[in-house]
């Protein structure tokens, strides 16, 4: 298949499925649309299921490319490193994709809560799956930028994972600099606080701190790749 034509492809399936849903959309209409042979995304994709993950790669792929990127910047700039400039290249990224203008990134948002909406457990675990490592290389950082690490680190990234979904939803073009500043002081501070409060605990009950490794990839990126 041509590049220009599974772009083309793509750009269908993902304006289909964001207005009308992944069971509402078939993949004749799809291919009609988009003026691709059927027989032919058949062969190079394989099903409909393969063409959702497949919308939702491109878009993931990218996302997660920059928030890396702005990651290892971090990391490289002090020692330790900034809780800040941590959170902010895993929140940035992401409510730019969503509330730019072009219109790609407001399709794509909804298209992440028509997959939530209808539960598309297959697709949540192909998300899982692939992108764990980003948030594995987000958590492990955080660790290093606190001193001491949060019992419930787990538990923290995932509200910040579930306040960055509906910000995304919620954020405009003119809005997107305000709100990640914001969403980082609120995430920062729940983590700081966490971190104060784990070392008091500690020195009540020694065993808290025998579960911190536990909490290396949050629970939401099962459910949520925002």
């Amino acid at each position: 298949m041509k590049e220009s034509t599974l772009l083309k492809l793509l750009d269908t399936a993902e304006l289909l499925f964001a207005d009308q849903g992944f069971h509402a959309t078939t993949l004749r209409q799809i291919t009609r649309e988009a003026e691709v042979n059927l027989a032919a995304v058949n062969y190079h994709l394989g099903s409909k299921d393969a063409l959702i993950v497949a919308v939702f790669q491109r878009r993931m792929d990218d996302l997660n490319k920059q928030r890396l990127s702005l990651l290892g910047e971090a990391l490289k700039a002090s020692q330790p490193p900034s809780l800040e400039r941590i959170l902010e290249a895993f929140v940035h990224p992401a409510l730019q994709m969503s509330a730019r203008s072009s219109g790609d990134g407001g399709r794509f948002m909804r298209l992440m809560m028509r997959a939530w909406a209808e539960n598309n457990t297959r697709l949540h675990r192909v998300i899982s799956r692939q992108y764990s490592h980003v948030m594995r290389s987000f958590a492990n950082a955080v660790k290093q930028a606190l001193p001491v690490v949060p019992a419930d680190l787990r538990q923290q990234l995932d509200f910040l994972i579930g306040a960055l979904t509906y910000s995304m939803a919620e954020t405009e073009d003119s809005d997107v600099e305000q709100t990640a500043r914001s969403l980082v002081r609120f995430a920062c501070a729940g983590l700081r606080q966490s971190a104060q409060q784990t070392v008091k605990n500690s020195t009540t009950d020694p065993s808290e701190s025998e579960h911190q490794d536990q909490s290396l990839t949050p629970s939401l990126l099962q459910e949520n790749p925002a």
